[in-house]
Formats: structure tokens, sequence, C-alpha cells
């Protein structure tokens, strides 16, 4: 009896969390608040068997600028996820892309939408991100490498909102911390693109101060840049374990201002190294490589990241080339 009254009270529980639910704040067991939702994302189209002819990957960059319903508009003939996330080097990247992505959504097509900072060495020195990836109790179950603890944690979290939700019920006035509050977390449309960006104009949200700010960040990620071989080698081993599974892979150099190109130490000789690294990579590892190249400040909310105008001009320049690739099955595309 006693067992049954504390199941009864158990599911009671249950019930009234899932009443509350929408009053708490989302709980994360990723890292950051975007892995969640975009994993969250994949599992729900998976579920409802929602297809997914190809998907978008890299950093901020393709984050913002990679628009899936422009894609569909511009007639891209493709139905797209964009998988990117903010703030992750390419080891990261790299294991999101392959062990998580790809498995829940199996694409006919995976473009890779990176710049000139993912070959610099600096873009590896934050480590303490790829460390928070790897040892999370998410990623790990994710990946099919946990531990019992790791596919219990997520099999309770899936299923039981008074588990996934326990934090919050224990503090529920608690206030965010420092490192937490400082988490980018983006707005995502449906199918996954990161919205923060897409009606600003240039440098405009706080003035000269955000614009230094931004500037100062990405000269930061640019300095002493060289080709490191170690990037290289995580890119190139990412498109082959790609092309393994008869993926067509484009590897997109995505469209820069003249300022980022001026930010690098040596200005154009530097960013033109990156290209021709890029280049290669893409012959040694069987993918097609595009570059849109520069283009005007116009389409930019800062030196990085398209804003609206520019992710609807790189859904027309990208459209041709999906539409080619999901066509052709395992055969690398033609540019």
């Amino acid at each position: 009896m006693s067992i049954a009254v504390a199941v009864m009270v158990v599911l009671l529980a249950e019930l009234v969390v899932r009443i509350a639910q929408p009053a708490l704040a989302g709980p994360s067991a990723w890292p950051t608040p975007e892995l969640q939702k975009k994993y969250d994302q994949m599992s729900a189209r998976a579920v409802s068997h929602k297809p997914t002819d190809a998907v978008l990957v890299g950093d901020s960059m393709m984050d913002a600028g990679g628009d899936p319903k422009a894609l569909a508009v511009a007639g891209a003939d493709a139905r797209v996820y964009n998988a990117s996330v903010a703030g992750e080097t390419l080891p990261t990247i790299d294991q999101w892309t392959t062990r998580v992505v790809v498995p829940r959504l199996h694409p006919k097509v995976v473009v890779i939408g990176l710049s000139s900072n993912e070959l610099n060495p600096a873009s590896l020195a934050p480590s303490s991100g790829v460390a928070a990836y790897q040892q999370s109790r998410a990623a790990r179950a994710a990946e099919g490498i946990g531990d019992p603890l790791d596919r219990a944690d997520a099999f309770l979290r899936r299923w039981s909102m008074m588990y996934r939700d326990r934090s919050e019920l224990r503090s529920p006035f608690h206030q965010k911390s420092t490192s937490q509050a400082a988490q980018f977390d983006p707005m995502l449309s449906s199918d996954g693109q990161d919205l923060a960006f897409a009606g600003l104009g240039y440098d405009e949200p706080g003035g000269v101060e955000h614009a230094r700010l931004i500037n100062a960040g990405v000269i930061a990620a640019l300095k002493g840049f060289t080709v490191s071989n170690r990037n290289v080698a995580i890119l190139e081993n990412m498109i082959t374990a790609l092309r393994a599974r008869q993926i067509q892979v484009i590897l997109l150099a995505m469209p820069v201002t003249a300022d980022l190109v001026a930010f690098h130490p040596a200005g154009d000789a530097d960013y033109q190294a990156a290209m021709a690294s890029f280049t290669s990579i893409a012959a040694t590892s069987d993918a097609l490589f595009v570059e849109p190249g520069v283009w005007p400040t116009s389409e930019f909310a800062d030196p990085v990241h398209l804003n609206g105008l520019g992710a609807a001009r790189l859904s027309t320049y990208m459209a041709p080339l999906l539409r080619r690739a999901v066509g052709r099955g395992g055969s690398r595309v033609a540019a």
C-alpha cells in the first residue's frame, strides 16, 4: 500500500511540474544553451521522421548566415537544418557533427561553413570549451559512448520533467551565475538558424563601444595568424569521415568583410593563405570548396556575422549548389 501511495505522489508531482513547466527556465544538460536547443530540435525531427536532406555546420558565422527557409525560397529543393554552434572550436564542431548531428538527421549533404580564424592555432586556445563538451553527460550519451549513469541521466531527462527541472525546482528564485548569464543563448528558428543578428545593421546595437568589443574579439582570434597543421588535420579527418558515409561535403569559406581581412596580421596575404589551405583540404578529402569572397558591410551585423540581407544573399549563392549535391548521392558535386 505504501509503495502505491509513493508512486501516486511521484506521479502527481510529475503532473504538477508538467503543468508549471512553461514558467520554469529551460534546463540545459549540454555545456551551452544553444547545444541543448539544437539537440532538442534534432531529436524532435528524428522522432517525427522529418526528412533532412542537408545540414549546415560550423561556428557562429554559419549559425547566423545559414537560413534554411531562405534556401527553400531560393530554390535549393532540399530540406535543410542549421546545426552550427556558436563559440565552439573545430574539435567540438567535428565531434558534434560526426557523432551527434549526422547519426540523428542522416543528411545526404553537409555544408561546413568556416573562415580563416578556424585554421589559426589561437582558435584552439579555449580548451575549456572542448573539455566541457567532452565531459558532458548529455554529449557522451548522445554519442553512444556514455556509461550507465550517462544513459540513465539521458533517459530520465527525456521522460521526467521533475528530474529534468530539479535544479530549478530546488531553487525557483535562484539568479543565474555570471558565467551562466554570459553564455550565448540566441533565439533559433525552427530549422536551427541563430536569429540574433538578422535585423542588425553594421556594428549597430551599441554604437562605437559595441564595435570596439566585436573588433577586439576578432583581432584576438586572428592573433599571430598562421595555418596550423593540427587544425588542418582535424578538418580533413572530419570531411573524410563524412565522405566515408557517402555524404556529399561542401566546404564553404563564409563571406567576410574587408574589415575582417584587414584584421589579419598580414592582411590579405594571411587571408589568401587560409583560402589556399581550404582548397587543399577539400581536394585531399574529396569535398567541394567554394568561396563567396568579400561582401559589403550592408550585409553584415559586424565584421564576421551576416545579417538578414546577407543570409538571403548567401541562400541565393548556396541554393544551386545544394540542389546539385542532393541529386548526386555519394558522388562529389562539381562547382
